[in-house]
């Protein structure tokens, strides 16, 4: 956060919220919402320095007063959530912070273990059905905040293998391991901020599916299917792309099955800074 390198520094975009810069960020128009991630500002004017020692003597603070914070013991909850009679569901994941690992498997609607230290509470879950359709959400509950030093913040959930499933993750910070082989998926969304995602949507498909994938800084490895049409769309910033066993024509990479095969993966990755890794299997 205060490296600084020609002139520039690395700042986290959620500061942004606290102060306005007097240069607005690179690919950024004035008066745009920022992006979760980091983004790179000019460090010029007396103003534009004394905000950022403000910020950054306050960020020092917090964080000597939560690593002095006693977070108490290590705890496992565990949630069952039932279908009940929903023939489609909307899974809505939620995390501030932490590891998140998700997979098919389930044979209720949703089997989830929460791992996490006493002081901080486990996440939401809230369930309802509408007609046939069911809407689940996890949700990191407020003062859960950001997991530093010894404490943990790890979830690991099972999804029904059965029942279509559209599938929204919004991870702000650290790892995803996204197994989704068994997942019977009709739509998937990540938004991730910092961190690191694997993300693997090998197996049986019966019909198209449409993937976004939003993130900040890190990395990510996607596993796909070399039997099933693949089509991949990078925008944004990314650093790099690993596809060597795609066509490449601009920033859209095809495997052989694309156009051929019943149904097609279609992937958008919006990237700040980073690396995608596409792998056949």
């Amino acid at each position: 956060m205060r490296r600084r390198q020609n002139g520039f520094f690395l700042f986290p975009a959620s500061l942004f919220r606290w102060f306005k810069p007097d240069i607005c960020p690179v690919g950024l128009r004035s008066g745009e919402p920022f992006r979760a991630g980091f983004r790179i500002i000019r460090c010029g004017g007396k103003t534009m320095k004394h905000k950022l020692g403000l910020i950054i003597l306050g960020c020092a603070a917090a964080l000597a007063l939560v690593g002095c914070e006693d977070m108490g013991d290590l705890t496992t909850d565990s949630k069952t959530v039932e279908a009940a009679g929903a023939e489609s569901v909307e899974v809505n994941l939620k995390m501030g912070a932490g590891e998140l690992q998700v997979s098919g498997g389930a044979q209720a609607l949703m089997e989830a273990e929460f791992t996490h230290r006493t002081r901080r509470r486990p996440p939401e879950v809230d369930y309802r059905v509408a007609g046939s359709k069911g809407f689940l959400t996890v949700r990191q509950r407020r003062g859960g905040g950001v997991f530093i030093g010894s404490s943990r913040n790890e979830w690991d959930i099972r999804i029904n293998s059965r029942i279509p499933t559209d599938l929204s993750i919004d991870l702000g910070a650290g790892e995803s391991r996204l197994d989704l082989a068994e997942v019977d998926l009709r739509s998937l969304s990540v938004d991730m901020g910092v961190g690191e995602m694997k993300l693997d949507l090998r197996g049986k498909h019966d019909r198209d599916l449409d993937v976004t994938i939003d993130g900040g800084i890190g990395s990510g490895t996607i596993y796909l299917p070399r039997e099933v049409g693949v089509r991949v769309r990078v925008d944004g910033g990314i650093g790099s792309v690993d596809a060597h066993e795609f066509d490449k024509n601009g920033r859209v990479y095809t495997n052989d099955a694309y156009g051929k095969s019943p149904v097609t993966i279609d992937i958008s990755v919006d990237a700040g800074i980073g690396s995608i890794d596409l792998r056949l299997d």
